[in-house]
């Protein structure tokens, strides 16, 4: 199931763009213009897995760009990654992460480990970083079914390509505050399949 997440877009406390203004349109990148962004994705943990889910909004500035943006993709048969930020670098980032996957599990004959995957995300995060200073931040969510623990595992990243495990849900992008309140309003440890 997909959840209802409200978005709401990430406004800068600055001057308000225009002539003399003195700084540029929020997620404007030199040159470029807005840039397209996907916002509000989030991950939750029940008793068999996980749920990923994502609203379908992208954002250009202040103004609705898109309403049936993808961003919830699988990354192998075990593991999910849902994107917000930067929506073409993000696009990008998870379909080379779903050819690393695949190339790693042809080479060497077994799936990669859910924490290897994360680490490997991790690290495609980090060399985004320089885009990243420039306005195209990418900042996926990253989760799956851990084979060798038998559950299901969520990971946030930053801009740094950190990575943090979160223990039963999280949300990110610019509705990802008021998604984190609404699913921990609702969440129990024990939820079911059904449930989630």
């Amino acid at each position: 199931r997909r959840m209802q997440v409200s978005d709401r877009p990430l406004v800068r406390t600055a001057a308000p763009p225009g002539p003399g203004a003195g700084s540029p349109a929020p997620f404007a990148v030199s040159g470029l213009g807005d840039v397209r962004h996907g916002t509000t994705v989030a991950a939750l943990r029940f008793a068999d897995g996980v749920v990923m889910a994502g609203d379908r909004r992208a954002t250009e500035g202040h103004s609705i760009a898109h309403r049936a943006m993808e961003k919830v993709f699988p990354a192998d048969r075990y593991s999910a990654v849902a994107i917000a930020g930067a929506a073409g670098p993000a696009v990008e980032m998870v379909r080379l992460f779903q050819t690393q996957l695949e190339h790693y599990e042809k080479v060497e004959g077994v799936v990669l480990s859910l924490e290897g995957k994360a680490n490997q995300l991790g690290q495609m995060v980090r060399d985004n970083l320089p885009m990243a200073v420039q306005g195209l931040a990418v900042v996926p969510l990253f989760a799956g079914y851990d084979l060798a623990r038998g559950t299901g595992r969520i990971f946030t990243y930053d801009v740094t390509g950190g990575h943090y495990e979160e223990s039963e849900h999280n949300a990110t992008g610019s509705g990802g505050r008021d998604a984190r309140t609404t699913i921990k309003l609702g969440y129990r440890v024990d939820l079911s399949r059904d449930a989630a």
